[in-house]
C-alpha cells in the first residue's frame, strides 16, 4: 500500500474589498486634494473618533495613509491611533494600508507632469517643485526627488519652493527669485503633493493643476485597499502584522537625526526619527 501524505487545507476568510469603509487618514500632503467622497481625517482623536463611528456601520474599516512617503509621521501615528482604538469598533475589523505612494510614484508623476509643458511654442524653460514645508528631512528629500524627476527630461533646470507649512526655506518668492536668476523666462509650477500648485498670477504653465486627479487617487487608493484585505483575509506577516497596525508603528525609523540609546543591558543601538 502507498502511503500518502497527509493533505492539509488552508482556509482562508475572502473579503470582498468593496464592502470596505474606506477613511483617509490626512497629513500634510493631503492638503487640498480633491473631494474624493471618503471620510478624513488626520491621525489622533479625530482619525480614532471616525474609525469608531465607521465600525459600528460596517464589519471591516480600511485606513490610508495619504503620503507619498515624505511624513513617515502620518503613517506611525495612524497606526498609534488604529492601535488604540481597537475594541471600540463594534467588533468591526481593522486594517492599516501601506502608504498611498512612495519616492517612486511621486517621481514618476512629477515627470508626467513636466512633460505636459515641456514641449511647443509656449514650453516651459524651467521648473519649479512646490510643497508645503514638513520638516527638514522631507524637505531635504524633496530636492533630490525633483533632481530625479528632471532626469534625461527637458527642461533641465528644476528647483524646488515651499508653500505653506512650517518654516518655508526657499519660499514660493524665493523659488521664483532663484529661477529669474538663472535666468529663466517661463517656468512651470508643479504640486509635489495632493493640492493643485499655486496660481502665482503670472499664468505660468502648471498653476492650478493637480499632480493626481481624482480618478487617478481612487484608482490608487482602490488598489491600497485590495492589498490590505488580501494580507487580512490571508495572515500575511502572522497575525500581529496581517492587519498592517503594528508593522507601521516603526515607520518614522530613519527619518530624522540619528541618534543612539542606551538599553537595560548596557548594549548601545543607534536609530533615526
Amino acid at each position: 500500500m502507498t502511503a500518502h501524505s497527509p493533505v492539509h487545507e488552508h482556509a482562508h476568510q475572502h473579503t470582498d474589498p468593496a464592502t470596505a469603509r474606506v477613511v483617509a487618514a490626512l497629513g500634510p500632503e493631503s492638503e487640498q486634494m480633491p473631494d474624493l467622497g471618503f471620510p478624513s481625517a488626520a491621525p489622533g482623536r479625530g482619525l480614532a473618533d471616525l474609525v469608531a463611528a465607521e465600525g459600528q456601520s460596517g464589519d471591516l474599516v480600511v485606513v490610508v495613509p495619504m503620503t507619498f512617503g515624505r511624513a513617515p509621521t502620518v503613517i506611525a501615528d495612524c497606526a498609534r491611533t488604529l492601535r488604540d482604538v481597537r475594541g471600540r469598533t463594534g467588533g468591526a475589523r481593522l486594517a492599516l494600508t501601506a502608504p498611498l505612494g512612495d519616492a517612486t510614484m511621486l517621481v514618476t508623476r512629477l515627470r508626467a507632469a513636466i512633460r505636459r509643458h515641456e514641449l511647443g511654442d509656449a514650453a516651459a524653460d524651467s521648473v519649479l517643485v512646490v510643497s508645503p514645508a514638513i520638516d527638514p528631512f522631507a524637505d531635504a528629500e524633496l530636492f533630490r526627488l525633483a533632481r530625479l524627476a528632471r532626469q534625461y527630461g527637458r527642461p533641465g533646470l528644476v528647483e524646488v519652493a515651499f508653500h505653506g507649512g512650517t518654516e518655508p526655506d526657499p519660499d514660493l518668492a524665493g523659488g521664483l527669485a532663484r529661477l529669474d536668476a538663472l535666468g529663466s523666462e517661463r517656468p512651470m509650477v508643479v504640486s509635489a503633493t495632493l493640492a493643485p500648485a499655486p496660481v502665482i498670477g503670472r499664468r505660468l504653465p502648471g498653476e492650478g493643476e493637480y499632480l493626481m486627479g481624482p480618478a487617478v487617487l481612487r484608482s490608487v487608493i482602490d488598489t491600497r485597499v485590495r492589498e490590505a484585505v488580501h494580507r487580512l483575509d490571508h495572515g500575511a506577516d502572522g497575525p500581529a502584522g496581517a492587519d498592517g497596525i503594528d508593522p507601521a508603528l516603526d515607520a518614522e525609523d530613519g527619518h530624522g537625526y540619528a541618534h543612539s540609546h542606551v538599553a537595560a543591558d548596557g548594549s548601545v543601538y543607534t536609530h533615526s526619527h
